[in-house]
């Protein structure tokens, strides 16, 4: 292939140039040097670093935020805490796709489930005294780290490849032993091992979260897409497994940007656990003049960070989520589609001498989703990402996500195409070629 590999000359300059360090590589970062590495070097690149949707929005979301145009809700601030129509919508759909039951009061449409995680551990550590450490069961979304950085919060893990079932429970409570624990945070399906938590372990992290006061921060920003179960069927069995059916200490975090394919405007949703909103803490007051935490998280975080989010977006959003509640709109379906991307992705790495890092999740074979994690014999994760780099393939470090993992990367799919196959089957075989 003309030009592949890249010289390490020129990767050297451009270290050099941009003052990147090449052994603490943000996603941004990661981009950004792929960018200047195609165009120096003369390459094409398999983008696989950011974890972006790239399935087109629906027509219900295009035709719902043209009729909030025409209404003139874009000349009119929403409700900080939610338009009535996304609320109530919010509450049918958590019924229907989760089997629990929340109000629309419950309902806290955010900017994006990452501000919604923002607020959530931002909360938590100030509801009690001492605890103020976020517990992760990582691998995790870094960014959710650099949150807690920000927020002044210390932060702990529990390493998932090591930990399941009974044993993941155990080490939770050995590491709640300390008092110090204000939240635990997870992704399920988690990103980027793709792994998805039992109803078993929702269960036990539930008691443990409720007998010592921590909030359970459970997000859901892949809703729906452990594609080894149908949850397509709104009201029928099986329904999603959620930490909502066993728990009181909880929030549930909901993404319309990879699971309704609707990332521009930025809007989520926090599902609030009933007996939860209406609690009341000395610490939230003193953090932020609110005692009960309903209103601590939307007057005390939603409304002094943003204000709430795009009014016509909420209108767009409430549409998809009525008419998935309804079976009208099969999201599910629509996102299997990076389900068959990784089925294919994930047999050319295989093909071409990589080893799949997080392969089992329990008993089970990982699910083929939005992530794969792939090592290469005799290569550490940062060598192996920045050697991959020099052939056009850009991805991030396990390391980077929290993982003990620290031979593996994070391959996210949702760029790669089935036009883009043969290509990236090019460059896998030209690096096995020069690495045999």
């Amino acid at each position: 292939m003309k030009n592949i590999p890249v010289s390490k000359k020129i990767i050297s300059e451009i270290f050099d140039e941009t003052g990147f360090d090449q052994n603490n590589l943000s996603i941004r970062e990661t981009n950004r040097l792929a960018t200047i590495i195609s165009k120096k070097g003369g390459i094409d690149f398999i983008r696989m670093e950011m974890g972006i949707p790239n399935i087109p929005p629906s027509e219900i979301a295009k035709e719902a935020e043209k009729e909030a145009i025409d209404r003139g809700m874009q000349g009119f601030y929403p409700p900080f805490d939610g338009i009535p129509e996304l609320k109530s919508a919010g509450s049918e759909f958590v019924k229907a796709f989760l089997d629990v039951n929340v109000e629309p009061e419950n309902v806290i449409p955010t900017c994006g489930s990452l501000q919604g995680g923002y607020i959530s551990q931002a909360l938590a550590g100030k509801m009690h005294p001492g605890k103020d450490t976020i517990l992760y069961l990582d691998p995790t979304f870094p960014v959710t780290r650099y949150q807690a950085k920000f927020l002044g919060l210390n932060s702990t893990g529990i390493e998932l490849y090591d930990n399941r079932g009974e044993r993941l429970i155990e080490a939770i409570n050995e590491k709640v032993k300390n008092g110090n624990i204000g939240a635990i945070l997870w992704s399920s399906p988690n990103n980027p091992s793709w792994s998805c938590l039992t109803e078993n372990e929702l269960k036990g992290i539930a008691k443990i979260c409720d007998e010592n006061d921590i909030l359970a921060i459970e997000d859901l920003a892949y809703l729906g897409m452990d594609f080894r179960k149908d949850y397509s069927q709104p009201y029928q069995k099986p329904y999603i497994p959620t930490i909502g059916k066993f728990g009181i200490n909880w929030v549930t975090l909901i993404s319309a940007s990879k699971a309704f394919s609707f990332p521009g405007p930025r809007c989520g949703l926090a599902i609030i656990s009933p007996k939860l909103n209406k609690m009341e803490f000395e610490g939230l007051e003193d953090f932020c003049g609110r005692k009960r935490f309903g209103h601590a998280f939307a007057l005390g975080g939603l409304y002094v960070t943003t204000s709430g989010t795009s009014h016509t977006a909420q209108f767009a959003l409430a549409k998809m989520l009525k008419a998935s509640a309804e079976g009208k709109f099969n999201f599910i379906k629509i996102t299997s589609e990076y389900g068959e991307r990784a089925k294919l992705v994930r047999k050319l790495f295989l093909k071409y001498g990589f080893k799949q890092v997080y392969e089992k999740d329990m008993d089970e074979i990982v699910g083929d989703g939005f992530y794969l994690t792939m090592s290469y014999p005799n290569y550490d994760g940062n060598n192996l990402m920045l050697e991959l780099m020099r052939y056009g393939i850009s991805t991030i470090t396990l390391k980077s996500t929290g993982s003990n993992r620290h031979e593996g990367l994070r391959i996210c799919i949702s760029f790669v195409d089935l036009k883009d196959m043969p290509l990236l089957e090019e460059k896998l075989k030209k690096f096995m070629e020069n690495n045999t």
